[in-house]
C-alpha cells in the first residue's frame, strides 16, 4: 500500500465574531493597494467561514458601515482562526505559522505604541530624555521586526516585510 500526503493549497476561514449581530456583513479585502474588496461573508450565531485557493496576499476583513480593517491576515494554506472584535486592535488571528508570527509581530507593535504614548504623556517637558527614550523604543521596535523578517525570510510574512517595512 503506497500513501501520499499532499498539502491543500486553500486556506480556510473559521471566524468567531460574538459581538456582532447576525447579518452583519463582513467584507474580505486586500489589505495592500486600492483594498478592493473580494467576497462578502455573513456573521450567523456569532460565526463566519469562508474558503478560497490560497495565494499568499495579505487580506483584512472590514465590518460594513466602516473603512477600518478590523484585522489583516495571510491568505495562506491551512486553517486561519479569527476573532473578531468590533474594539479597534482587540481581534485575533491565528491557525497558520506565518499568521502565529503575524499576530506575534502586530502584539509587538501594539506593545511599543503604547510605550512611546506613555512616554510622551508623561515627559512631554523634558525633550532630551523624551528623545533618547523614543529612540531606544524604536530601535528596539525595529529590531523585533527585523528579526521577524529574518525568521520569515521564506514565507509570505518575511516577504511582506522586507518588500513593505525594511530598506531596501
Amino acid at each position: 500500500m503506497v500513501l501520499a500526503a499532499c498539502q491543500s493549497d486553500t486556506y480556510y476561514i473559521k471566524g468567531e465574531a460574538r459581538d456582532f449581530t447576525d447579518g452583519t456583513e463582513l467584507y474580505l479585502a486586500e489589505a495592500v493597494g486600492d483594498c478592493h474588496v473580494i467576497d462578502t461573508l455573513v456573521v450567523r450565531d456569532g460565526r463566519f467561514a469562508y474558503s478560497a485557493p490560497s495565494d499568499e496576499r495579505l487580506l483584512c476583513i472590514i465590518p460594513a458601515g466602516t473603512t477600518v480593517p478590523a484585522l489583516c491576515f495571510f491568505a495562506c494554506p491551512g486553517r486561519v482562526y479569527v476573532e473578531l472584535s468590533p474594539e479597534e486592535g482587540q481581534s485575533r488571528v491565528s491557525g497558520t505559522k506565518v499568521n502565529n508570527e503575524w499576530q506575534a509581530l502586530n502584539d509587538t507593535v501594539a506593545k511599543y505604541d503604547r510605550h512611546l504614548r506613555t512616554l510622551f504623556g508623561l515627559d512631554s517637558l523634558c525633550p532630551p530624555k523624551t528623545f533618547a527614550g523614543t529612540e531606544q523604543l524604536y530601535t528596539t521596535l525595529t529590531r523585533r521586526i527585523t528579526e521577524t523578517a529574518l525568521r520569515n525570510k521564506d514565507n509570505a510574512l518575511g516577504r511582506f516585510i522586507s518588500s513593505h517595512y525594511l530598506p531596501k
